[in-house]
């Protein structure tokens, strides 16, 4: 860990004397459910998983969807955690998640039915019409998130297609996070952070787009206002405070980052998926821009994340499924002690989309465009961290043009997330990129998710964040190496872009 706090916790008063110092960061990720107890002791936050227990998407009536049962109950069991540790429960808690997912909520208060996945098929049924009635680049231009089929907005049309009772049964939607928090005792709401993320919502998310409401024929009365992140949402059942923490997993790690609103910084969140982005004060909507790929997503303090989502470990994560190998240290030995393929994959090729034969999708990929493919495992597992970071340079490079000067072209890259541990991707990255890359704070969703908490609670004073991450994070600069093979495939990667 490079968080300085990360050491086992005491229970009762423990450190920091006040039980509004006390949070617990509920991390719900695409495979795991986490419960982080964070204490701000001394001006620092003192931090300790809790609890962690795996779930997985699962098949039901022809469509993938979240088992939330045991979700739910992994969120319960954290909880119950916490107050076993602290003798009584945390002053307060929060919920972050993934983004475009929801559940809906019916007339009584329930919820209607588990809810869709992702990578669920149903919405390339319906993409081409969504584009039809909302053209790609006025979506944009009304929400500044660039569509895509796995978007909530698309989901959403999917789901009316598919069952247009729903227009009838349902009351509320709840994205992920804000479902999850509905569900333990908060007033339904969505906060900002998260409702930026659903391309519903106008640039900004101060409040919905009508506009692509109208275009989409989505019932307006489905979506609860929009409401500022950082703020408490009510109350669980043995009176711990509720704190919308910008719903996001990105936003809470960004904020964990401890920018102030205008601050114009390059970072990378590295996990299952890979950001990409800029910290600026308000969105940037513009044609070179949308030409860019990129998109504008509520930070948790109301500025933007100007980013691209790109596809991460996830490659890395299902070829160690199919491989059966847990260890990662022992793969990238492996891939440190194997040449290079001399050649990149595009990380985000529809090839690699749908789970399930990782390491054959590579390969055939390579013999497809290059004639070549990779020996043995060490060298799959080297092409898909160069093929990553040479997907960070391109988009650093975008972000660079677009964004123009006020973003120091020689700054480092800010990096966060669990991804940060594979030195070899660190190392891959900053050599590509140019950049020195600082590593900040592994569990950065979790960090910024107390920050919020604190923040909203009153632990921390306005302005205080900057100097509580300074205090709890133990940064780690990495210098960049030759960037001319990087820059060698990346020039390759171009030609069979070009020639497709």
């Amino acid at each position: 860990m490079n968080d300085k706090g990360h050491r086992p916790l005491t229970g009762g008063n423990g450190p920091g004397g006040s039980r509004a110092s006390r949070g617990d960061a509920l991390d719900l990720g695409s495979s795991s459910v986490r419960g982080i107890l964070g204490i701000l002791d001394g001006g620092r936050i003192v931090t300790q998983e809790l609890f962690r227990v795996g779930h997985e998407v699962i098949k039901r009536d022809g469509h993938l969807v979240w088992d939330i049962d045991s979700i739910m109950a992994g969120v319960r069991e954290g909880l119950d955690h916490a107050t076993e540790v602290l003798g009584q429960p945390p002053a307060s808690i929060g919920v972050d998640a993934w983004g475009v997912d929801y559940g809906l909520i019916d007339h009584s208060g329930h919820l209607l039915r588990p809810p869709r996945a992702y990578r669920d098929t149903r919405m390339a049924k319906y993409a081409a019409e969504v584009d039809r009635r909302l053209p790609p680049r006025a979506a944009w231009e009304w929400t500044g998130i660039q569509p895509q089929e796995i978007n909530t907005a698309y989901q959403v049309f999917a789901d009316l297609a598919e069952q247009p009772r729903l227009r009838q049964t349902v009351h509320t939607l709840l994205p992920i996070a804000d479902l999850a928090a509905y569900l333990l005792g908060a007033t339904p709401g969505i906060g900002r952070g998260i409702g930026s993320s659903t391309g519903l919502a106008i640039p900004g998310a101060s409040q919905w787009s009508a506009q692509v409401l109208n275009a989409l024929d989505i019932p307006h009365e489905w979506l609860p206002h929009l409401v500022s992140d950082s703020t408490v949402a009510g109350t669980t059942d043995d009176g711990s405070a509720i704190v919308r923490c910008g719903g996001h997993d990105t936003a809470c790690a960004v904020h964990s980052l401890g920018l102030g609103r205008d601050d114009v910084r390059l970072f990378l969140s590295c996990g299952s998926w890979n950001l990409v982005g800029v910290t600026i004060p308000e969105a940037l909507i513009t044609a070179e821009a949308y030409d860019a790929g990129l998109t504008n997503e509520v930070r948790t303090d109301g500025g933007i994340r100007f980013l691209r989502n790109l596809t991460g470990l996830w490659l890395l994560q299902e070829c160690q499924r199919y491989w059966r190998q847990g260890d990662i240290v022992r793969l990238l030995s492996e891939a440190w002690g194997s040449p290079s393929l001399g050649v990149v994959v595009d990380p985000d090729d529809e090839s690699f989309v749908r789970p399930g034969e990782m390491p054959a999708k590579l390969a055939w990929w390579c013999r497809e465009h290059y004639g070549v493919e990779p020996r043995d495992r060490g060298q799959m597992v080297r092409l898909v961290v160069e093929s990553l970071a040479c997907a960070h340079a391109d988009f650093a490079e975008r972000l660079e043009r677009v964004v123009g000067p006020s973003l120091d072209s020689t700054a480092p890259i800010m990096a966060m997330g669990g991804g940060i541990q594979n030195s070899m991707l660190m190392a891959a990255t900053a050599s590509a990129c140019r950049r020195p890359v600082v590593k900040s704070a592994v569990e950065a969703s979790c960090l910024g998710n107390l920050l919020c908490q604190f923040e909203a609670t009153g632990a921390i004073e306005p302005g205080g964040r900057a100097d509580v991450v300074a205090a709890s994070v133990q940064p780690e600069s990495i210098e960049p190496g030759d960037p001319a093979p990087f820059d060698a495939m990346r020039q390759r990667l171009n030609e069979v872009r070009s020639a497709r």
